[in-house]
């Protein structure tokens, strides 16, 4: 991944969590939102995390499926958003016993946030709760008493953030869609199933390249990069000397499965890569040919990949 974001340096995420365990009412003000959610998060913890890297030509590079450790017997959860993700593919007898175990994957994956030498775009779908996600699982803290407080962590270690939702308010009705029906009326079609955090952020990235473009017909890029949808104003920019956190080191993710074939927009060749392990392997994606797309899912379970 690190090779891989100075050519491609919009990072999609889509992240899948168990639910809510204090659901907030529709018209909620924007304290009762960032309080309820600073309580779901820090009282649960992540399921799956999507990345899929993109340039600004929309040219996809690679796309993963982190799945981390969970466990329904001891972790909490909203039981019908488990039943949801269960119907949708996701296998928690799997993830009680093969999935990445999350200090390791904090480590690694923080090494990205907040460090680099050249910008990366952060992309989310209604990435409130995917940032805080990834904030707590790279911190190993909980999520900030204050909104105010989380958007200048955010300001740290993010270069730049992009909400879909929110930039899809600058379409005609665009601000209440879901990203499937913002997808259909873009044109844009998924590859995976629905609501698993790898076809979710490919998804997530096809649609922001498409919509990104018309968009800059109505208004500027400044006018959406850097808010997030259901919280007010904007991510500052003031400091960019530390970042969100400053996890150990580490170079460990996990094996990694073909899960999903995927047609991306742009010719892409599947390159094995070998490991010492014949039965783990990983896919990247090549531009420069043209052949099967194949996507990847990442588990733990002694074998490692250094992804990340």
């Amino acid at each position: 991944m690190e090779d891989t974001l100075s050519n491609y340096p919009i990072v999609s995420v889509d992240a899948e969590f168990p639910g809510c365990l204090r659901p907030t009412p529709r018209h909620a003000g924007e304290e009762v939102r960032f309080a309820d959610m600073k309580h779901n998060v820090d009282s649960t913890d992540l399921i799956q995390l999507g990345v899929t890297l993109s340039n600004e030509k929309g040219t996809v590079a690679a796309i993963w499926q982190f799945n981390l450790e969970f466990d329904l017997d001891r972790d909490l959860h909203a039981k019908e958003s488990i039943r949801f993700l269960q119907a949708h593919g996701v296998d928690f007898a799997k993830l009680k016993v093969h999935g990445i175990e999350r200090v390791q994957f904090g480590a690694a994956f923080g090494g990205l946030i907040g460090r680099r030498s050249r910008p990366l775009t952060w992309v989310t779908f209604h990435g409130l709760y995917d940032l805080a996600h990834i904030v707590k699982v790279v911190g190993r803290r909980p999520i900030p008493d204050t909104a105010a407080d989380f958007g200048e962590m955010l300001g740290k270690g993010f270069d730049a953030v992009v909400d879909v939702k929110y930039a899809a308010r600058y379409l005609a009705g665009g601000g209440e869609v879901g990203l499937q029906r913002l997808a259909d009326e873009l044109g844009v079609k998924r590859r995976g199933e629905a609501h698993t955090a790898g076809s979710d952020s490919l998804l997530t990235a096809l649609v922001y390249s498409k919509l990104k473009k018309k968009v800059k017909h109505v208004v500027g890029q400044d006018c959406y990069v850097d808010f997030l949808y259901g919280i007010g104003g904007r991510i500052p920019r003031q400091s960019r000397r530390q970042g969100v956190v400053q996890p150990p080191s580490a170079v460990v993710v996990g094996c990694c499965h073909p899960v999903y074939h995927v047609a991306v927009p742009v010719p892409v060749n599947v390159v094995p890569v070998t490991y010492p392990h014949p039965d783990y392997y990983y896919h990247h994606r090549d531009h420069r040919n043209d052949d099967t797309r194949l996507s990847a899912s990442c588990y733990g379970g002694g074998n490692y990949l250094a992804a990340v």
